[in-house]
């Protein structure tokens, strides 16, 4: 763990996360822009559903919002760099 000193909370590390492959759905329609209700008709789940999956997902990234999300799951390259829409990566899949 590590105490993030610009605001005191304390942080996970996420090196261990591994997205499920509805994770996987939903995080490359987030990245793509999509509503909550359109991945939820898309994948024939609930938009609660939906909404808990980005939660846990935020939570492991320390993402405070849909762009942190995406932006975090860039960096850690968990979403390709080089193709539209954006893509998991191989390796990041369980």
């Amino acid at each position: 763990m590590e105490i993030d000193q610009n605001c005191g909370e304390v942080s996970q590390p996420v090196d261990d996360w591994v997205p499920n492959s509805i994770q996987v759905r939903i995080l490359e329609g987030v990245a793509a822009g999509f509503t909550s209700g359109r991945l939820s008709r898309e994948l024939y789940l609930s938009s609660k559903t939906i909404d808990y999956h980005i939660r846990v997902m935020s939570d492991k990234l320390q993402a405070p919002n849909r762009v942190a999300l995406v932006s975090r799951a860039f960096v850690l390259q968990i979403l390709r760099t080089d193709e539209w829409p954006p893509r998991i990566a191989w390796e990041a899949m369980d």
